[in-house]
């Protein structure tokens, strides 16, 4: 009975037709890639945005400062109950640097994808309670922003570019070092980027025809207006605009073009790469001669939601056919090796890095004397670097091992602490795998 009724046409399609769009509109299986770019963008941009605040938290948002507590809420219109904020619940003065302190510490968790699925809603009620304690300091980019983390706190995000991958990988490895855990991908992920991807047309639509309401948008003249204003005055545009006339009007019309096209040509597989670099560049404008840092960040982050799968797929084929092969022969018998090799393995998300056991399987380059000292590393040249020299050579070129580059390049901390900390470990290699 049911099967008859799903095939029974309705117009020009079937229901069973209809089902199959609207599954491949919203539940296409995706990875999480995406929106992990759009976490670590927004977790470094609100973490850059309230530490820099943090000489003027008491002015901000606390009870004494620009908006008293009590004058906020006799004149709240009866919101109450549906505007909170948890500095409505501090008395005591220390209470603000601990939750400043506490939020920050979550927004780096939130960019590091560490306990993601914990520190992403915290984050979340974190930016509303800053956002609801001072609205009048709230603007256009912090109700985005709230948007923008409602929907990675429901995606499940830190499943790739987060610590929270590099500890399942690691958890795999320390069993076999040869393990591969493969990419996370799901139909609710696809739904969470067609969300996020809705969302960006829609704010590029509302602001396009909003211009067009506007009478100085209608004559071409909003650009010089803007630079005109105090607040994003710019006496080198001004310059230029009182020298070439015409281009206000490029400016100003092409601004409402690039975000009306943005909103029909960024679907189409042909046309996405044009509409996003598109609005890449509206926004690298007004950062640059705006001063619109933070919006325009956060914009971009959003825009990342319309990356394609392949394009991020090239990009990684090309690093790595770029960089050439490494293999790195490690002695198998040393517990202790095989940890490590373990921890260093799980932040190679390309697999950049083939592994040699010399016990049972010893290198043609390297005699197995010279890895009984230290590690080495097998080059596509024909080169083997050993110890601190073989990571000092893979780490620039492993993306996820760019946060060791102070310790093996700055003179002073390679110095200091990076190669004598190699020595001992390698000097020490059989005690230390007694603990392992």
């Amino acid at each position: 009975m049911s099967s008859d009724v799903t095939a029974r046409p309705v117009g020009f399609f079937s229901l069973a037709t209809l089902g199959g769009l609207w599954s491949r509109i919203w539940f296409q299986d995706r990875p999480t890639t995406p929106l992990e770019i759009t976490r670590i963008g927004i977790g470094f941009a609100m973490l850059l945005h309230y530490a820099l605040a943090t000489p003027y938290l008491y002015l901000l948002w606390g009870n004494d400062g620009w908006f008293p507590r009590d004058p906020l809420h006799a004149n709240d219109g009866g919101a109450g109950i549906w505007e909170q904020s948890v500095f409505f619940y501090f008395n005591a003065a220390w209470q603000w640097p601990l939750f400043h302190a506490f939020f920050l510490f979550c927004c780096a968790a939130l960019m590091l994808g560490w306990r993601t699925s914990l520190f992403k809603w915290l984050v979340l009620i974190g930016h509303i309670s800053y956002d609801q304690r001072s609205p009048n300091l709230a603007y256009g980019v912090d109700a985005i922003l709230a948007c923008l983390l409602v929907i990675l706190c429901f995606a499940p995000t830190g499943k790739a570019l987060s610590l929270d991958r590099v500890r399942a990988v690691r958890r795999a490895k320390r069993t076999d070092l040869g393990a591969m855990v493969p990419q996370f991908s799901s139909p609710w992920t696809g739904a969470c980027i067609r969300l996020m991807q809705i969302q960006m047309a829609v704010l590029f639509y509302v602001s396009a025809t909003d211009k067009m309401t506007g009478e100085d948008w209608r004559t071409g003249e909003a650009v010089w207006r803007v630079f005109y204003h105090v607040d994003y005055s710019n006496d080198l545009m001004l310059s230029l605009f009182a020298s070439h006339y015409w281009l206000s009007p490029l400016a100003t019309y092409g601004t409402i073009v690039i975000e009306l096209a943005y909103v029909f040509f960024i679907w189409p597989r042909r046309t996405r790469p044009y509409a996003l670099a598109g609005a890449l560049f509206l926004h690298s404008q007004f950062a640059l001669l705006m001063r619109l840092y933070y919006f325009s960040f956060v914009m971009a982050m959003g825009h990342m939601s319309f990356l394609r799968r392949e394009w991020l797929d090239r990009l990684g084929a090309f690093w790595v056919r770029k960089v050439g092969p490494m293999e790195m022969i490690y002695d198998g018998q040393c517990g202790f090796c095989k940890r490590s090799m373990a921890a260093f393995l799980a932040f190679d998300g390309l697999r950049q890095i083939s592994i040699r056991d010399y016990r049972t399987n010893p290198s043609p380059v390297v005699p197995s004397e010279k890895v009984d000292k230290a590690l080495y590393l097998v080059l596509p040249d024909g080169r083997a670097l050993p110890g601190f020299e073989a990571y000092r050579y893979v780490v620039p070129r492993v993306p996820g091992l760019w946060w060791m580059v102070p310790l093996f390049y700055i003179p002073v901390l390679s110095r200091l602490i990076g190669r004598p900390l190699y020595n001992w470990i390698a000097t020490h290699r059989s005690l230390l795998s007694k603990y392992a």
